[in-house]
């Protein structure tokens, strides 16, 4: 071996080994500095340096030193960008020109606004804040800045700046600044506070994001932690977590303009006018917001929107492209920057009804230095886009240390991206050019032209500009394609200067294009105190032809306080009806209610239409509201598309009375409708459940229920039976214990479980002690445990002496486990008995499995704990250590990079008893409860990786903090949470399902320290195996089969376990039978690898009644426009594929059908005797002639 080999060699050792070997390599460098005499003294350096370490044992101090830090150069960062074809990039700016770049923003001279904060995201104890403004510019128009002046600093962490005005405002902290130059010397001389008032809780989520619409008002974003109450000339303005605000700088009247999302960092507005947003710390992408509009996390919410990319990554920045550089048919496209996975992405919109569908296409520009990040993008006045590089190799906030060594606190760049070979747009001379130039200016097709030409014209003398847009809009001609986005930039200008202009506005309310006349009705609601005819103009325009100008109808009726407002409104049931439309509609009625619900219970005819009454009932919580609905519900009045939702909130919101409508409907025996009464039942179990109400009934009418021959029937009669304590019906429950239905016998055993009378309790404890068989016994213990837990236990302590099965071991320590009260009683009859060692021990892996870390700590389970290593239940020496020192961290850590292997990492991630596709999903494919891990790696250092996995409880993302409900009765509900609306707080719990708590029924609900994830999940695993799967997590979001792409795969899978699922299909004996029949969802939940392959021996193989050996797999889309739906199939042969009753025929692994409009799912079967191995791939393909458009289902 070489000598330099051998130092490659040692290189690659376990730095485990490093303090014993560091004499030898000492010795090694020495003999090497002999033989090379031109590298003599570099070496006997670095040996001399190592004989001091190894003196005095000090590589662990050095180790902050030795992490890895990429090369700050730009050119070495440029170096290993990938950029889209037909594409190049050059820096455009960097340190020392720009610094720790926020946000950017243009003005009309061409000069880029930059803010920068060098103490983000948190000052140093004694350290005084010296935060600044720069002005960033391109003197000789080269693409290259050479010039950068600090307009202002002495800034507290600034978020957010937007040239305008004469001058910048700024988001400083918790307050609006301007900023004027008044002598000329290119700095800030003038300091003017706009408002004060908005919220600090977290400085990531301060105030950001300013941005100007096309009419000439304010734009900003605040995040979740941020909680605004902000005094204005009109009032005291308020927005809790995260949102828009609107301001009026000539009026200064501030308003919220839409509500929610966790962190937007995004916002930007097409030609003409509509609005999107990205999300920081959001799991969909895009979301096209309109005014009104709320998203996820929105305190007091009871509806909410969703984006328009669920599963995509979280974005940071927005532009829309614009203008002649670019790509013709690229013109529209929405740019965002991926900043965890260091992308800048790309998405195409199609509008669809009220809204649009977005599609991901390739990204612009992609690369591995994860230094890269990039925070904000633009188009600039040449026609190139502009992204701000924050550049840091950390990221994260709350989940790394404030002052981490890491975070970079003194670099940063702007990048410049041009399509080759396309002329650059020239910069216009915008400052010099007289009124009537500006407004032809408003004709560009560039959006910054337009923009600033506006800016300037707003501050210019009104009347001069008026009588300039007057001549100018006269000359406009109506051949043009663009003659009505020109009227509309004239009515905005309008907008802009405060000069109402009615015929020009009634002009566009009667354009041909619609998305002229949803423009000019927003206008209208603008104008609305001027203009006495806006709410009869807004009705008319509730029965447009297009469905944007109805939501925009349909949003602007909000404003008016009469009943006639809401009939206009509800007109909009007449036609098709989308997502937007919806949303809308409920908040306007819902707003409106004050007005209409007096005269609706008056006359429930008031409305004319059924459809219409029962949409406004549902939009309230009124109790005679929903009594009314009760009665229609119970007359069967209630048309078909609102049964679930009226069936929902008579759940949780009907009274004894109105449940006592349900249940005669119920227990009719005329009824020949079964799934209606199954429905029925469960509204009632509900009721009952979680809320404690039973209606008038009778045991008679139970009984024939639980003799009604239906299985489904008699286990919902069942869970009635116990939930209202029919004691009186126990020989029923008896005789139905023996069923031969299995699912009717757990059904009776948990009836007579919640009983509570003590005939119920002596035959669960009499079945507990001698039932023959343990799963029986087992079901009876666990009843007895919610009730009499002393009782159970001594069942119990019996059973555990007899050596059950692991399984049947681990649900009688899980049924005890559920309670403090249950867990205390278990641990002190246990402390003074034996039970055999592996029952022991399969209950201390119960234990660490199921108890909640916040409950580990309590004296009941520690006294559990103790009982059962008593009995030798001790957990195996940890294979995998759960406590490292820093130093042991680092090491690991260099191990995983020199020696992890990701492949067989995400085989270990995939396994079942790790249970991590359970809580976390990879391209939104996966368990809800941890975040999404798509880009973990290129955002999370391998330290912090391995931390978080260790010790969960100390890295808590923002969204994920655990949260405890405690009901008025005592119920106790744990979770993360969802939504806390005006009604009701919405919960994901630990199985990862939502559940909607009404308001009424709940004490308190409070944060709690800790994680849904469990301390110690890793600690069965080899330690090359832990190495393994750190290595797969730090692969995530890097390029290659560790990284989501944007095509459209399948990602998220249901798998029918076993023929039994099946054969309760009509007429299904054989696997052939299936074919074509509308199969329900199967239980067992799957997901595809991060390439996209889901594994074929990770598919349940089973046998139909032949013999025959077949899988069966689905998967769930939505289809939003209907037209061919298109699919491509690898990895499986001959395979039958249908949806709704459609075979898709299958040739040569594609395959087509037409759909309609709705959430399908495809259901894919195939002979495992042919295909035993590899892996299906299901690519979804869109974007052909009279294709569909779809989502693709994720989540769960």
């Amino acid at each position: 071996m070489s000598d330099f080999n051998r130092l490659n060699h040692f290189t690659k050792k376990s730095l485990n080994t490093m303090l014993l070997e560091l004499k030898i390599f000492t010795n090694f460098l020495i003999s090497v500095a002999n033989k090379a005499s031109h590298i003599s003294r570099l070496l006997v350096g670095i040996a001399s340096f190592l004989i001091v370490l190894s003196v005095n044992g000090t590589i662990a101090n050095a180790q902050n030193a030795l992490r890895d830090i990429p090369s700050t150069d730009p050119q070495v960062q440029m170096d290993r960008f990938q950029v889209a074809d037909g594409f190049e990039v050059n820096l455009f700016a960097s340190d020392p020109m720009v610094v720790k770049p926020i946000q950017m923003n243009w003005d009309a001279q061409g000069r880029l606004w930059v803010v920068s904060s060098t103490i983000y995201p948190h000052l140093r104890p004694g350290e005084t804040a010296n935060d600044k403004i720069l002005v960033i510019e391109d003197t000789d128009r080269d693409g290259i800045a050479d010039k950068s002046t600090v307009f202002a600093e002495g800034l507290f962490t600034p978020t957010g700046l937007l040239p305008g005005d004469g001058g910048v405002y700024v988001a400083n902290s918790t307050e609006i600044l301007h900023l004027k130059d008044t002598d000329g010397d290119g700095k800030a001389d003038e300091r003017t506070k706009i408002l004060s008032g908005f919220g600090t809780g977290d400085t990531h989520h301060l105030i950001h994001t300013f941005r100007w619409g096309p009419d000439g008002l304010m734009y900003f974003n605040q995040s979740i932690y941020i909680y605004s109450h902000v005094e204005t000339p009109w009032g005291i303005r308020r927005l809790e977590g995260g949102g828009v605000w609107q301001y009026n700088t000539k009026t200064k009247k501030l308003e919220v303009y839409a509500k929610g999302l966790i962190n937007p960092w995004g916002l930007q507005f097409d030609k003409w006018g509509k609005s999107f947003l990205t999300d920081g710390a959001g799991r969909e992408g895009i979301n096209y917001a309109f005014p009104g509009a709320t998203f996820v996390t929105a305190p007091g919410a009871e509806r909410i929107l969703s984006g328009l990319n669920p599963g995509q990554p979280k974005h940071s920045g927005l532009d829309i492209v614009s203008g002649a550089h670019m790509p013709e048919d690229w013109a529209g496209s929405l740019i965002t920057n991926d900043f965890r996975a260091n992308r800048v992405n790309r998405f195409v919109l199609e509008e669809q009804g009220s809204g649009f569908v977005s599609k991901q296409a390739d990204d612009l520009l992609w690369t591995d230095h994860i230094g890269f990040r990039p925070v904000d993008i633009l188009m600039g006045p040449d026609g190139a886009i502009y992204v701000a590089d924050w550049y840091n190799p950390i990221i994260q906030h709350g989940e790394v240390d404030f002052f981490d060594s890491r975070r970079d606190q003194q670099h940063g760049r702007i990048w410049r991206i041009t399509k080759k070979d396309s002329p650059l747009v020239k910069y216009p001379d915008l400052q010099n050019k007289t009124i009537p130039e500006l407004l032809e200016a408003l004709k560009s097709e560039e959006n910054w032209e337009r923009l600033q030409a506006k800016l300037i014209l707003k501050n210019k003398d009104v009347q001069e500009v008026r009588e300039a847009i007057s001549k100018w809009l006269d000359a406009l001609d109506p051949s043009n394609q663009e003659f009505e986005h020109h009227l509309m930039e004239g009515l905005w200008m309008h907008q802009a200067i405060g000069a109402v202009n009615v015929p020009l506005l009634e002009k566009l309310l009667t354009a041909k294009k619609p998305e002229a006349r949803a423009a000019a009705i927003r206008v209208l609601v603008h104008w609305k105190e001027d203009i006495p005819e806006t709410q009869s103009l807004l009705a008319k325009a509730t029965k447009d032809s297009h469905a944007t100008v109805r939501l925009e109808a349909v949003v602007g009726l909000q404003n008016f306080s009469t009943a006639e407002a809401t009939i206009a409104a509800l007109e909009a049931l007449d036609q098709t009806m989308d997502v937007n439309l919806d949303f809308a509609l409920w908040h306007t009625i819902n707003t409106l209610s004050p007005v209409w619900l007096p005269k609706l219970l008056n006359d429930p005819g008031y409305f004319g239409n059924m459809d219409k009454t029962i949409f406004a009932l549902n939009t309230v919580g009124d109790p005679k509201s929903t009594s009314l609905l009760a009665q229609m519900y119970s007359d069967n009045k209630v048309p078909e598309k609102y049964l679930e939702l009226v069936r929902e909130k008579l759940a949780k919101y009907g009274t004894k009375e109105d449940l006592t409508k349900i249940y005669q409907q119920a227990i009719n025996p005329k009824s020949t409708d079964k799934e209606s009464q199954l429905k029925d039942l469960e509204l009632l179990y509900k009721a009952a459940s979680e809320r404690g109400l039973v209606p008038q009934h009778t045991s008679a009418q139970l009984r024939s229920l639980l003799s009604s021959n239906n299985e489904a029937v008699e286990i919902k009669a069942l869970q009635l039976v116990g939930m209202w304590k029919k004691a009186d019906l126990l020989d029923l429950i008896l005789l139905k214990n023996q069923d031969s239905n299995e699912e009717v016998r757990q059904a009776a055993m948990e009836a007579m479980g919640k009983l509570d009378d003590a005939d119920s309790q002596e035959l669960l404890l009499n079945m507990a002690k001698t039932h023959k068989n343990e799963s029986i016994r087992i079901l009876a213990i666990s009843q007895l445990v919610r009730t009499a837990p002393e009782k159970a236990t001594d069942a119990a302590i019996t059973l555990l002496s007899e050596k059950p099965s692991e399984n049947g071991t681990r649900e009688l320590f899980a049924a005890f486990l559920s309670s403090n009260n249950a867990t205390t009683v278990l641990a002190n009859s246990l402390s003074n008995t034996r039970i055999p060692t592996e029952t022991a021990k399969t209950g201390r892996k119960t234990m660490q499995e199921l108890l909640p870390v916040h409950r580990r700590t309590r004296a009941g389970a520690i006294q559990l704990k103790d009982a059962l290593e008593a009995s030798g239940g001790v957990l195996p020496p940890e294979k995998m250590p759960q406590q490292l020192s820093e130093r042991e961290i680092y090491l690991l850590g260099i191990e995983v990079k020199t020696a992890g292997d990701p492949v067989k990492g995400e085989a270990i991630y995939r396994r079942a008893s790790m249970m991590c596709q359970n809580c976390h999903g990879i391209g939104g494919a996966g368990g809800q409860l941890g975040p999404d891990l798509s880009s973990l790696g290129t955002s999370l250092p391998i330290d912090n990786i391995i931390k978080s996995i260790l010790e969960p409880t100390e890295s808590i993302k923002e969204g994920f903090e655990l949260q405890k409900v405690t009901k008025n009765d005592g119920g106790i509900v744990m979770g993360y949470l969802i939504n806390d609306g005006a009604r009701e707080v919405v919960i994901r719990d630990m199985a990862g399902n939502e559940n909607g708590i009404p308001k009424s029924q709940i004490k308190n609900v409070e944060k709690v320290p800790g994680s849904l994830m469990p301390a110690g999940i890793t600690a069965s695993l080899e330690k090359q195996e832990f190495i393994n799967l750190v290595s797969y997590l730090s692969k995530l979001g890097s390029n290659g089969d560790f990284r989501v792409t944007n095509e459209k795969l399948v990602r998220r899978w249901k798998a029918a376990p076993d023929f039994k699922a099946l054969s309760k299909i009509d007429g299904v004996s054989t696997w052939q039978n299936l074919l074509g029949k509308n199969i329900s969802p199967m239980t067992k939940g799957l997901y595809s690898k991060v390439a996209g392959d889901l594994p074929l021996g990770d598919i349940p193989v089973i046998t139909d009644n032949n013999g025959k050996k077949f899988s069966l797999v689905q998967f769930e889309v939505s289809i939003l426009k209907a037209g061919e739906f298109s699919l491509k199939l690898t990895g499986v042969d001959q395979a039958k594929v249908w949806v709704s009753g459609k075979e898709i025929s299958i040739n040569n692994g594609t395959g087509a059908t037409n759909l309609s409009v709705g959430k399908q799912w495809v259901n894919i079967v195939f002979d495992r005797e042919k295909v035993a191995s590899g892996s299906l791939k299901v690519l979804i393909e869109d974007g052909k002639a009279n294709s569909s458009q779809s989502q693709i289902i994720v989540g769960n």
